[in-house]
């Protein structure tokens, strides 16, 4: 069965069993996720030649800590408008993001012209829109998944998240070869307007997909784990408070330290990978070209394991598996790279992040969050997934900087992604301990429930908090 035949097989084996309307709702959240992916992957490139073309590489850990301050910003406002109903939080975050693309579009132009005309006065632009794409990549996904994990109950999600995650590498790769294609034509600063009319249709689907939903919740009535851990009096809606919440559970705790060390291990290969593409390239076009190329590729990669290899390895390795395989992928490649370092060698290296993070290891994470309630998803998601996310890249670009510092390269900041990928195989274990726990709580009120007559919950998290107020525990 050659691809193009086997994709379609797989899309429908995968989501066969779901009610017509759940088929539709996942249709429309693939073209969601691939619409946003395609533009980020359109603006991933052009950021990036902006920035390392007018600064060189050694401004980008400045730009990592930027980003974590900028994004810190935006979560605290979107945390205000949190208990908004979805369809306004959502809707107008959406909304901003698409005017914000047209906005930036016009700055470039602005800027271009200005550099051309031997005026000055733009020079913060490329810094600035580097920083603006990392929030708005962070932001426009956490959000979609947020809407997600709302919707889908936890088995079925197990079911439909990895095909719906193949619509990340599949827009990747679509937005990769856009690019590849439109920059000979446009040059760098027009991908932007293209980039800006592909989101568009992201605010169509949304609202088709909120007329489908009718309101719907996975968690509506559901005892979510947060039900079960949150402190007595927590106000959701002030930091402090949140934090308290966060360090008062296992789960989330183990949550934030494994987002943290996704971003931060993924930037210094991300150093690596385009301080060498840097080194190899003198022209900001065929940087371009290289970098879509590369993209392209990972993506394609990432989407046949997302298809073909996903759901099966959820299902037969466990989630648990899913989150420790990438860290120690990077150690093995990381390893690779400080004996023979070069550009093939970052390749292998950052090919080996993006197929991994964005596949098994994606879906794995998102379906923990499924098992929660909507406190967790539209706040305690926001804070880890965006401001803990990218505050962790600042700390990822202090560290690179520091090495820089010393006198180190690309190599240093392999050997010293290291421990840190170890660090992230020990969170990763545990928070798969905390999630196999839970689901053998659910198993055990299946039963007692059948035993006694009455439906088993919907979710499995309303067994978990009995269990651990009985003493069960929660280790693997």
């Amino acid at each position: 069965m050659n691809i193009s035949q086997g994709l379609p097989e797989r899309a429908r084996n995968a989501v066969g069993g779901l009610p017509r309307e759940d088929r539709i709702l996942a249709l429309l959240l693939f073209a969601w996720f691939f619409i946003t992916i395609c533009s980020y992957a359109m603006l991933r490139p052009v950021r990036s030649a902006l920035i390392l073309f007018s600064y060189g590489p050694a401004a980008l850990p400045w730009m990592y800590m930027a980003t974590g301050f900028v994004t810190g910003v935006a979560v605290y406002v979107f945390s205000k408008f949190a208990g908004l109903p979805r369809r306004r939080l959502i809707g107008g975050t959406l909304i901003i993001f698409a005017l914000n693309l047209f906005l930036w579009w016009w700055i470039a132009v602005r800027a271009g012209a200005a550099r051309a005309a031997g005026a000055g006065g733009w020079g913060w632009t490329s810094p600035a829109f580097y920083v603006w794409t990392d929030v708005f990549s962070i932001m426009a996904v956490t959000v979609f998944w947020m809407y997600a994990a709302d919707v889908f109950r936890t088995e079925d999600a197990k079911r439909v998240f990895p095909i719906i995650g193949a619509a990340g590498p599949a827009g990747g790769m679509a937005g990769s070869w856009l690019t590849e294609i439109l920059v000979r034509g446009l040059g760098t600063v027009n991908i932007l307007l293209a980039a800006a009319g592909v989101y568009m249709l992201v605010l169509f689907l949304f609202f088709a997909l909120e007329r489908r939903a009718r309101g719907r919740c996975a968690r509506a009535g559901a005892e979510g784990v947060s039900a079960g851990l949150r402190p007595p009096g927590l106000d959701t809606s002030r930091l402090a408070e949140t934090i308290r919440w966060i360090a008062s559970s296992r789960l989330l705790l183990f949550l934030t330290l494994l987002v943290a060390l996704e971003r931060m291990v993924p930037d210094f290969s991300d150093f690596i990978f385009q301080s060498a593409g840097r080194a190899a390239f003198n022209e900001p076009n065929a940087y371009t070209r290289f970098f879509a190329g590369f993209e392209k590729w990972c993506n394609f990669a990432a989407l046949g394991i997302s298809l073909f290899l996903a759901a099966p390895f959820l299902r037969l390795a466990g989630v648990r598996a899913a989150l420790v395989s990438l860290p120690a992928t990077l150690m093995v490649f990381g390893s690779a790279f400080i004996m023979a370092p070069g550009l093939g060698a970052a390749v292998l290296l950052k090919g080996a992040e993006a197929s991994q993070r964005h596949s098994w290891f994606k879906a794995g994470k998102e379906v923990i969050y499924t098992t929660t309630d909507r406190d967790v998803i539209y706040r305690i998601k926001g804070y880890i997934e965006m401001f803990v996310y990218r505050f962790s890249r600042g700390l990822a670009g202090l560290a690179i900087l520091c090495i820089i510092a010393l006198g180190g390269g690309p190599a240093a900041v392999a050997a010293a992604s290291l421990p840190l990928a170890g660090v992230w195989v020990w969170c990763a274990w545990g928070l798969g301990g905390e999630y196999r726990a839970l689901e053998r709580a659910a198993a055990d009120k299946l039963t007692l429930s059948a035993g006694n007559g009455r439906a088993a919950p919907a979710n499995p998290a309303g067994a978990y908090k009995i269990r651990r107020r009985a003493g069960g525990g929660n280790h693997a």
